[in-house]
């Protein structure tokens, strides 16, 4: 009598799944639907025309259901999101850092259409208009006699298109970080003397970018304000993001409905910060308004700080 093995063949739904994931080589078992450390789909089968377009939607419905449930939250639900997005629910909500600099692109793309023909009719500037507006920049920098600034700036006043290393040269200083600095700041100026327009196209584009740098610098007085709670930096950084969210939408808002006075769309940001730190910070109503005036005053001298060094380093780069 012959003994008969019988093996069992693999069942069908696990033909196509393998041992290992073949995005990451993680180790997994064939029961797996998915990789548990990438994420991928555990499956050898060639890609099919309908799988890689439901791939593509059901990324795509995913992302507009954050984006939706995100705007939800953080316009009708002052607070809320930051607190949930710092307490681990962060899969359901769009990442606040990626959603700030896409509003601000959006933000100047939407002005920039809005306020086209003034823009035009900035570019198209006549040559008098032009002149009068590099004499706004007349200004000289008084440095001391002798100095390497001084002797650079007077070599670029009689050679504007000479390089560093001619400088250098002619000067008889030493190559240094620092002298560097000085023939690309006086450089740029020399430039932004002669063409003031172009400076400010240079500079105008990267404002969503200046927004981005800002807000970190700003939020060192929420840690100020706050030092007794011990909130993490990176805490306070979640909220004020969300917050200046929320302001570019409101200002936009403003700009669009412009039968609507701006106090109004002011107003309507103050109590939706009040209520913001009120669900955030979780302290009374005294202590809040208090901190909230004391914030608003730290929000204009944080502007001031980083719009003057960011327009001097634009400077260095023009």
């Amino acid at each position: 009598m012959k003994l008969r093995i019988k093996f069992r063949s693999r069942p069908k739904r696990f033909q196509n799944r393998t041992e290992s994931c073949l995005n990451c080589d993680y180790s997994l078992d064939i029961s797996d639907r998915f990789c548990s450390y990438c994420g991928q789909k555990n499956s050898s089968r060639a890609l099919t025309l309908k799988e890689l377009l439901m791939e593509f939607f059901a990324g795509l419905f995913s992302y507009d259901s954050r984006f939706r449930k995100t705007i939800g939250a953080l316009v009708l639900k002052p607070g809320k999101i930051s607190r949930a997005y710092i307490e681990g629910k962060r899969i359901s909500y769009v990442n606040p850092f990626r959603f700030f600099i896409s509003t601000a692109i959006v933000f100047f793309l939407i002005i920039s259409w809005i306020n086209r023909e003034e823009l035009n009719d900035y570019k198209s500037i006549s040559e008098e208009e032009s002149s009068a507006l590099s004499e706004s920049f007349d200004y000289e920098f008084d440095f001391d006699d002798g100095t390497p600034a001084s002797k650079i700036q007077a070599y670029l006043k009689e050679n504007p298109k000479t390089t560093y290393a001619e400088t250098i040269a002619a000067t008889n200083e030493e190559e240094s970080l620092t002298n560097r600095l000085k023939f690309d700041f006086l450089k740029g100026y020399t430039r932004l003397q002669d063409n003031p327009k172009a400076y400010l196209n240079f500079l105008l584009p990267k404002l969503p970018f200046f927004l981005f740098f800002f807000v970190p610098i700003f939020t060192l007085f929420n840690v100020l304000f706050y030092i007794r709670k011990k909130i993490p930096y990176t805490h306070h950084l979640i909220f004020n993001y969300n917050q200046q969210t929320v302001f570019l939408i409101l200002l936009l808002l403003a700009i669009v409905i412009s039968f609507v006075d701006l106090w109004i769309w002011l107003l309507v940001y103050l109590f939706y910060l009040y209520k913001s730190m009120r669900k955030f910070y979780t302290q009374n109503r005294f202590k809040t308004i208090v901190k909230q005036f004391l914030m608003i005053n730290c929000y204009f001298f944080s502007i001031l700080f980083v719009l003057i060094s960011f327009s001097i380093l634009s400077i260095v780069f023009f």
